[in-house]
């Protein structure tokens, strides 16, 4: 039997502080990540072989999951590299109407930069190329593909896609990426406060790459309150949890230096562990409007490359 949660209420962060019996081991970290890779490399390789799509902001966090966890020592596919070498070059491409086919992902663009530190220097530049492309007047970008539909406010859905846009441009180095990405925050800030976890989360993210002390304490604080009883986060803020909400929550804070040992990501790792199901999956409703209430197999799938990245960034170094 699982040892029954202690609770301990004290005023750390003017919240409730849950702090469990025993923390997940690395060994129950792995073999939860390990069950998921099979999962990730199978219906991602399916979508890119059936669609030849890297626009449906799926194959970024496809990529990103699988080489963190080789980086991690986990036994990803040999392919891996190849579906690397395939998401940039398809990125880079043009459609059949002559566009290139990153403009229409910017989202996903991002992912790939923040979450592949291999790219060739040359595809690295010509990819962070891609994002400042119709960037507004007010500094902000409107979503793609399917993202508009979401269920989550549309404003909110934008200022997400700008937070994404412009923290891949702070952590490319470019000092005009860098402007870029100052008058994408500045647009940011002058929206209202998000109702979707991954909004805390990357505004958090943000905070950090460009050092802003006082957003950081302030969105760590957040996203500490908004944690759900059973440890995990909603997509939504407030609503049941998912591996989606709570992957983008633990990596943030992550992100942001949280002790590995925190209590706040041991619970968070727990809820992951418990919730697997049997395939390696995490099942999440749908982020669209119209489907919110049903487990969808697209969200199902950013749930668990989220949950694998989550749980990979808190583990050590292959060899270490």
């Amino acid at each position: 039997m699982r040892r029954i949660r202690q609770i301990l209420l004290c005023s750390i962060f003017a919240g409730i502080f849950w702090v469990d019996a025993a923390a997940p081991t690395s060994a129950q970290i792995r073999e939860t990540i390990q069950r998921a890779i099979p999962f990730v490399e199978e219906k991602g390789v399916n979508w890119i072989e059936k669609k030849d799509c890297v626009s449906c902001h799926r194959v970024s966090t496809m990529v990103w999951s699988l080489s963190l966890a080789r980086a991690k020592g986990f036994k990803v596919s040999d392919e891996l590299d190849e579906w690397i070498d395939w998401s940039v070059k398809k990125s880079l491409s043009k459609n059949d109407k002559g566009k290139i086919v990153g403009h229409g992902n910017k989202e996903g663009v991002a992912q790939l930069l923040l979450g592949l530190g291999k790219i060739p220097a040359a595809k690295r530049g010509q990819l962070v190329a891609l994002l400042p492309n119709a960037q507004l007047p007010d500094g902000s970008w409107k979503p793609g593909g399917q993202l508009p539909g979401q269920k989550r406010p549309l404003p909110e859905t934008s200022s997400v896609s700008t937070l994404w846009l412009a923290l891949a441009l702070l952590e490319s180095a470019n000092v005009k990426a860098a402007a870029v990405a100052a008058k994408a925050i500045e647009s940011v800030e002058k929206s209202a406060a998000g109702k979707s976890t991954e909004w805390y989360a990357l505004r958090l993210m943000v905070a950090v790459q460009s050092e802003e002390k006082v957003a950081r304490a302030k969105f760590i604080k957040s996203l500490r309150q908004q944690q759900n009883a059973d440890g995990g986060w909603g997509w939504m803020v407030g609503e049941k949890s998912d591996a989606l909400g709570t992957g983008m929550a633990m990596y943030a804070l992550q992100r942001a230096d949280l002790d590995h040992h925190d209590a706040t990501l041991s619970r968070a790792q727990q809820f992951l562990i418990g919730t697997q199901g049997k395939n390696g999956s995490w099942p999440v409703r749908s982020t669209k409007a119209k489907k919110k209430k049903s487990v969808q197999e697209t969200s199902t799938y950013w749930g668990t490359t989220w949950a694998v990245i989550a749980l990979a960034t808190g583990l050590p170094a292959k060899g270490k």
